[in-house]
């Protein structure tokens, strides 16, 4: 049982990889949005909220609605592609994409987060911490006492003596 539990915090080495790898490419994306994005003045017109999670857990989420008009003089009512701490009635640069404008987010919003990179990365130094900490590279965790009939006994090793040999 211990050899399976030593490898146990590689599932945080595996947790904080995938956290970092999808949170990389959310940035990634993120700038190829606002590379092609139009921008333009708006106003947020309601705030949605949606609730995640229950009892302690339980978080408010603020999705702003935005009204503005296109480059091309379209109007466009769309809930924000992301959240944010705007409030009804706030003006803001709205940043949307010029294939389908209803894809748009608050401008102050397009620079992302690296909290999840941040996140992932501390998983994995927790993960190979205690890995590290877990392992015995593979040797015998205790010593062997030879028989008088020639068999061997496993039994703990005495303090300060070397084990695996």
């Amino acid at each position: 049982m211990r050899d399976l539990f030593q490898y146990l915090p590689l599932s945080f080495v595996a947790f904080g990889l995938v956290i970092m790898l999808l949170s990389i490419r959310g940035i990634i994306n993120g700038k190829r949005f606002v590379r092609h994005a139009h921008q333009v003045q708006g106003v947020v017109t309601d705030v949605r909220t949606r609730f995640t999670g229950q009892g302690e857990n339980l978080r408010a989420n603020q999705w702003p609605v935005l009204t503005f008009t296109t480059l091309e003089g379209q109007k466009i009512i769309t809930e924000a592609a992301t959240t944010s701490g705007l409030g009804t009635g706030d003006e803001t640069d709205v940043l949307y994409d010029p294939h389908d404008p209803t894809t748009a987010i608050p401008a102050q919003n397009a620079h992302g987060s690296y909290s999840g990179v941040v996140v992932g990365l501390i998983a994995v130094v927790i993960g190979v911490v205690f890995f590290l900490g877990f392992w015995d590279g593979g040797s015998k965790s205790g010593c062997e006492i030879q028989r008088p009939d020639g068999s061997f006994e496993s039994a703990p090793c005495p303090p300060g003596m070397k084990i695996g040999g």
